[in-house]
């Protein structure tokens, strides 16, 4: 039997257990679920069901919504654990809170808050404000062309 993407077939007999089963995962979470041959009724059905649920787990979501949801991920080496903010320490002493961000037309862009005339938690929180502002400012724009 050829590859069927996400969905594979199980076929154990000492646990008398037939289906097929369908891994996905999506923003982080790993969806799963097992499509008994005894309980759909044969083989084929219980094939034809886990694809049908295959697929609505995997319908492409509106670029805007994946886009927004893609730059509001948490990475390992954040250190703020916000996304997009970071405190850069220069040479000198001086710290400031920065919000990153990618504009409508793809180039980085940011905006940063000085500890020394905020002060560390309003710097922090002006950066994060920011960010978020920019996010929502750009995610409005793309839905509305469409992408």
């Amino acid at each position: 039997m050829k590859h069927i993407r996400n969905i594979r077939r199980i076929d154990d007999d000492s646990r008398s257990t037939y289906a097929w089963l369908v891994q996905v995962q999506r923003k982080n979470n790993i969806i799963i679920k097992m499509f008994s041959d005894s309980i759909f009724g044969g083989k084929k059905k219980a094939l034809s069901a886990a694809l049908e649920f295959r697929n609505a787990l995997t319908a492409v979501p509106s670029p805007a919504e994946r886009n927004l949801w893609h730059r509001t991920i948490v990475r390992r080496n954040n250190t703020s654990g916000i996304p997009g903010v970071g405190l850069v320490r220069r040479p000198n002493g001086t710290e400031r809170w920065i919000a990153y961000w990618i504009d409508e037309n793809g180039n980085n862009k940011s905006r940063s808050f000085s500890v020394t005339i905020h002060g560390y938690s309003r710097a922090k929180q002006l950066a994060i404000t920011e960010r978020q502002r920019q996010l929502k400012r750009i995610f409005i724009i793309k839905s509305s062309e469409g992408r």
